[in-house]
Parts: structure tokens; sequence; C-alpha cells
């Protein structure tokens, strides 16, 4: 079955809502998709309707922004077929709040910096769930015409090592996250490890429990890609992949599906 099972919708940081998230998978071809958004499940049980007016299979998905503690870098764990996911939804709440008023932070050092923004306006560009991300940010300042683009020169000014507006995240111990996912009927797996150089924290994850690796990314060429399929044979992890959509907010063009990944049986519903 050809999938994508790393999707992210406007219940975090992706543009669309799930309706027309999952009609899109669906009119691009695919047969099974994951709605993976950041540190939230909320928006699955809406995605599973849709699967089934759309005749699309839906796993239910989440990735869980964390770290690795020993590198202080991301680590980014995508949790499949989870049982509880109310009782996850609420144990990455004190997260999604951290972010929010994180980012709420930055936006305040905008405005001093000089841009006509106000908070009551920006808001009304966050995830559903009301958390505020710096995609959302920069819409309201594309918006603004002060850029034609989410990522570039203004991101990087304002976001970026030293900029105006960065201000240091708090995320989950990539650990407790591989933890949280299988107490909650779940199985971890971890995401683009390229992206964040996390091939090294394997043997730790996979002593945890970790189910699967991320193999088809837009961030992973076809070297990368072996070495991921070496890893997973060593540890006994399946292979997932994804494009990682975000709609307009991601920082290349990458549809649904563009990765050409199926869906490995160990998610087969």
């Amino acid at each position: 079955m050809k999938a994508d099972l790393h999707l992210h919708s406007a219940w975090s940081d992706g543009s669309l809502g799930i309706p027309r998230l999952v009609r899109f998978a669906k009119a691009l071809g695919l047969d099974a998709v994951s709605v993976t958004d950041h540190d939230t499940m909320a928006g699955q049980e809406e995605a599973l309707a849709e699967g089934k007016k759309q005749g699309l299979a839906v796993i239910p998905g989440v990735e869980i922004s964390a770290f690795n503690p020993e590198t202080g870098r991301k680590a980014h764990i995508l949790g499949y077929q989870v049982r509880d996911m109310e009782g996850l939804t609420q144990a990455c709440r004190p997260w999604l709040r951290a972010r929010h008023e994180k980012n709420m932070e930055s936006l305040d050092l905008i405005i001093q910096a000089g841009y006509p923004l106000c908070r009551e306006d920006v808001l009304e560009y966050a995830a559903l769930d009301g958390t505020l991300y710096r995609q959302h940010i920069m819409h309201a300042l594309a918006d603004r015409a002060y850029t034609s683009a989410v990522y570039g020169p203004l991101y990087t000014r304002l976001f970026g090592p030293g900029g105006l507006a960065a201000v240091t995240a708090r995320y989950m111990d990539a650990e407790e996250a591989v933890r949280l996912i299988r107490d909650c009927g779940g199985l971890a797996v971890l995401a683009h490890p390229f992206q964040y150089d996390t091939m090294g924290f394997l043997p730790r994850l996979a002593a945890l429990g970790l189910a699967g690796i991320e193999h088809r990314h837009p961030t992973q060429n076809p070297e990368r890609q072996r070495a991921v399929e070496e890893a997973a044979r060593h540890y006994g992890l399946f292979l997932s992949g994804g494009s990682d959509f975000h709609g307009f907010y991601s920082g290349r063009p990458v549809p649904p599906g563009a990765m050409d990944a199926e869906l490995p049986a160990e998610l087969a519903i």
C-alpha cells in the first residue's frame, strides 16, 4: 500500500485542516496516511472519520518534539497506533504550553523591534488548539508584506542563531517520549535521524523499546537510506517513511506521497 506516514495539519504547524489534508492525500493516489501533529492527537478522530469517508486508511499518529539529553540536540519521536490518544495528549500538554509561551516571547521581541504586529492579530494564525508556532508568526509577517516566504532571510534574521527573536526552547526527553508512546499502547519510531544527527542515539532508544526508524524522508538521500536500513536490521526495527508535509509552512515543496513509501506490515490495519 502506498503510504505517507508523516503529515502535519492545522492542529500543529501544518497549513491545511485535516479534512482537506486527507482529501488531498486521496487525490494523490495514496492508500494510507498518518497525521503526525506535534505533541497532540487532538485531530485523530477527525482524520479517522474523513479517511473512512474517502476510503483511505488512517493510522493514528503523533510526532513528539523531544531532545537527546546527552547531546542537547533535538530528537523527534513518531508514535503510531496509539490506543490511549487522550492520555498521550494530556502528557504532552505542558510541553505544548512551553512551546506557546516561548513563541509568545519571540513575538513580543519582534513587536519591540518595530514590526507593527499585535498579539491578538497573530494569534488568529495559531494552531487549532491555540498553540503559536514560529511558522504562524512568519505567516502573519508574510500577509503584511514583510516577506514572501515562511523560510528565508527574514526567518533567519528573526529565529536563526543569534536572531533577534531566538528564544531557547524546552522539549521532552526522547527516552521519556519512547516510554510514553509505549505506555499509551503505541509503536515508537525515530523520525528523520539524519536531520538532527540522532543515529548515535539508536542503541539507547532501541533498548527502551523503539520499534521503528524513518527510512524515507526529504532529508535522507540513498546513502543515508542505506545506513538506516543497516541500523534497522541491527536493532530489529521496522522502516517507515513520509514527506513531513506542512503545506504552506513547508521549507521545500514536498507533497504527500513524494517519498514513495510503503505501509510497513507492523502498521497494517
